[in-house]
């Protein structure tokens, strides 16, 4: 009688279906080179705190003060430690009873006065304006700036966000099935917030296009147990892990060679008296005996190799247009409510499709923010990449392209495997420009808990872009653009100073960017905040405007 070595694993859910997709994750594979290799560890990374710094006024001279006219303000000297106080505007002096203009406040604790006026012959004389008290800015940060431009503003508006465009890209493997704790499968769940979300009030103007992952070859077998199952799109693959006398942990192998000296790759699986409702009591060699209850080690069913698709033109084209809500919602949720769960998790080729989409889509409509947004129950399983760090890189790529196209992820996951998908799905989240992920675990209400992700997603993804005004008179000077954040109680304005691209972006400092950079000859059509600013920019508080006329100031 053979007797069969065996782990027990706790895990919710079915067994079949535990290996037949990601929630096989935390058994780590050694040695698989192959394109369609299925386990890997990845060390965590951790994003950097951002610190904000207030911007520091910076005030334009007029150099024609009259009455009605903008009067001059205080342009900033010299910024630093020991910062001293701005130039006065009003300098000139006023013409046939003209007011001098008063000058706003300086750069540092008082403003300069504007000279008088001296009246006609038979005029009244105006008298020069008053200074006005300005801030010390003594106390703030070198940050590159020096003495203030020499022409005033033309025109200052209220910033305007860009209309945004969401491309979501759904996990919609065989795990999706598992129950929550709150009852509804995980796909349920996320039914019900994604329909909740397309028909909130609050997304309305929002473009929604929506496609699945897998996407899987027709007419193949969903499981397996031979290679001639599968016909052309096998082998029938089955998880195999080392194992040997003194195996107490499960490896997942493809060859002898992965294993250590005295274990063999062997075929996984399981005995099913020893086993519960929460644990798998795994086993190897299949068809052994399990000890002590004497049944046999059962192998659990295989899934043809290649039925999920791995090409990228497979995901490229979405299941739901991008389209405008509320229009859209009807066509996303019957969408949502027809399609079903099914196979593993190729997250690379789909991830890499739903940027190439979105970046097409921001090509064309050179006036709207447009992001991806990942929903994933699972790490990736198969198709290339499947390294986190190399769909990382993916990501990253399409949000320091021209057009940018970040990427939102959104992930549920069992309780005891949410700390491992954080740290994973955050480098993606990372990768993709958005900080980290939100990650949602089953013991949660599945659907309210998604439902505000996709509320803060909604928040984020449009806070920090904005459109460029047309200018009042001529074309914008793109030399001559600068943005500002004044409390809505008002008081003084604080320039945020601009940075080249976003990879010039500061992490305390923050700034601005074009969307495309004006040196190179392109049409910038937005301004982007820098992470550090965007922060400032989201704060109810704060009004953000966008001032033509005077020379951008430049931080770095």
């Amino acid at each position: 009688m053979t007797v069969s070595s065996h782990v027990a694993a706790t895990y919710p859910g079915s067994m079949a279906n535990r290996l037949h997709d990601d929630r096989y994750r935390w058994v780590v594979m050694s040695g698989d080179t192959s394109p369609r290799q299925r386990w890997s560890a990845f060390a965590r990374v951790v994003a950097a705190s951002l610190v904000v710094v207030p911007g520091l006024t910076v005030g334009c001279l007029d150099p024609n003060p009259k009455n009605g006219h903008p009067s001059g303000s205080g342009g900033v000297h010299t910024v630093g430690p020991t910062g001293t106080g701005g130039f006065g505007g009003g300098t000139t002096t006023a013409t046939n009873g003209e007011q001098g203009g008063l000058s706003n406040p300086g750069g540092s604790s008082t403003g300069g006065g504007g000279n008088p006026g001296t009246g006609a012959s038979n005029n009244i004389d105006a008298g020069g304006g008053i200074g006005q008290v300005g801030v010390d800015a003594g106390s703030l940060p070198d940050v590159g700036i020096s003495d203030a431009p020499a022409a005033c503003a033309t025109q200052s508006a209220m910033a305007e966000t860009l209309p945004l465009d969401l491309y979501v890209i759904m996990d919609s493997s065989q795990s999706m099935t598992d129950v929550t704790a709150a009852g509804p499968t995980k796909w349920e769940a996320v039914q019900m917030a994604m329909s909740s979300f397309f028909n909130d009030p609050a997304s309305a103007g929002i473009g929604v296009g929506l496609q699945y992952f897998p996407q899987v070859q027709p007419n193949v077998m969903a499981t397996c147990g031979q290679n001639t199952d599968c016909g052309a799109f096998g082998p029938c693959d089955k998880v195999r892990v080392c194992a040997g006398p003194k195996t107490t942990s499960i490896t997942q192998c493809m060859a002898n060679t992965d294993c250590k000296g005295d274990e063999t790759c062997q075929e996984l699986g399981s005995c099913a008296a020893l086993s519960t409702q929460t644990t798998i009591a795994y086993c190897s060699p299949v068809g052994s005996t399990c000890v002590p209850t004497g049944d046999a080690c059962t192998g659990f069913a295989g899934n043809c190799h290649a039925r999920d698709k791995c090409d990228i033109p497979s995901y490229a084209t979405p299941a739901v247009p991008i389209a405008t809500l509320p229009g859209a919602a009807a066509a996303l949720t019957t969408s949502l409510n027809m399609h079903k769960p099914d196979g593993l998790t190729p997250t690379g080729p789909a991830l890499s499709a739903a940027l190439q989409t979105a970046k097409a889509r921001a090509s064309a409509n050179p006036g709207h923010t447009v992001a991806v947004l990942l929903v994933t129950d699972g790490l990736p399983t198969e198709c290339t990449p499947v390294a986190v760090p190399d769909i990382a890189a993916v990501a990253k790529t399409a949000a320091t392209g021209t057009p940018a196209i970040p990427t939102f992820v959104l992930g549920v996951f069992a309780p005891n495997d949410a700390a491992a998908a954080t740290m994973n799905l955050n480098q993606l989240a990372e990768g993709g420009g958005t900080g980290s992920a939100v990650v949602i675990n089953t013991n949660q209400n599945v659907t309210t808990a998604l439902q505000a992700a996709l509320n803060q997603v909604r928040a984020t993804a449009v806070a920090c872009q904005y459109k460029i005004p047309q200018a009042n008179v001529g074309a914008t000077d793109f030399g001559k653009v600068n943005v500002q954040l004044t409390g809505m109680g008002g008081g003084l304005a604080t320039t945020v100073g601009h940075v080249t691209t976003q990879a010039a972006c500061d992490p305390t400092k923050g700034g601005w960017y074009y969307d495309v950079d004006p040196s190179t000859g392109g049409t910038p059509t937005s301004i982007v905040a820098c992470d550090a600013s965007c922060t400032q920019f989201r704060a109810v508080s704060v009004r953000v405007d966008i001032v033509l006329g005077c020379q951008t100031i430049t931080i770095l």
